[in-house]
């Protein structure tokens, strides 16, 4: 291994420890209590170097919400590859995504601290979560694509995104059942991918 590639594997592993330490804490007290110098001591980083890394605490919650997101992608892909159907993928992939998210710890600091008045992290699923709007409708919408290659780009791009802002609607304020909510946008993508 040379010089540059083990500074790169110790820059990545230093950034995985630091992001697990600052979920723990996420989930143990709440993002709004979680301060930077207690995620740099409890991952033996120093204060400089987790500043050099992620620029801020907001910093450290975009990254934080970022890799939780690519790990939903991950599950999402898998799901969506075991679907030729459409609907059903879709249907497949929103239950996928409800039913993990109920089940992660994270997300549910999340999503229940900004029912309880702590909202910092809530922002990066939603009024600053391009990127993992972005990541999502670029995962399904490349799915859709190969399995509907005479569809128009615009109606797979703009029914694609609404099915993902809906599923994160759902994640945020959740108001049916996940297999109700998922059959529900599943029709949804039906009728804007027929339109």
């Amino acid at each position: 291994m040379t010089g540059e590639s083990l500074r790169v594997e110790f820059r990545r592993q230093v950034r995985e420890r630091v992001l697990d330490t600052a979920a723990q804490l996420a989930v143990e007290h709440g993002w709004d209590r979680v301060r930077i110098g207690e995620v740099a001591t409890a991952s033996g980083v120093s204060r400089p170097t987790l500043y050099r890394e992620f620029g801020t605490k907001d910093g450290v919650g975009e990254a934080l919400v970022a890799r939780e997101a690519e790990r939903f992608f991950g599950g999402i892909a898998s799901v969506l590859d075991t679907n030729s159907d459409v609907p059903d993928g879709v249907r497949a992939a929103v239950r996928f995504t409800l039913d993990e998210a109920s089940g992660n710890p994270l997300l549910r600091a999340i999503l229940t601290g900004s029912r309880s008045g702590d909202t910092s992290l809530l922002p990066f699923l939603t009024t600053r979560g391009d990127a993992i709007i972005a990541g999502g409708s670029g995962l399904v919408g490349d799915w859709v694509r190969r399995r509907r290659p005479e569809t128009e780009g615009r109606v797979v791009e703009d029914a694609v995104d609404a099915v993902v802002r809906l599923t994160i609607s759902h994640l945020v304020s959740p108001g049916l059942n996940h297999p109700d909510a998922a059959d529900r946008l599943a029709r949804i993508a039906t009728c804007l991918l027929a339109a």
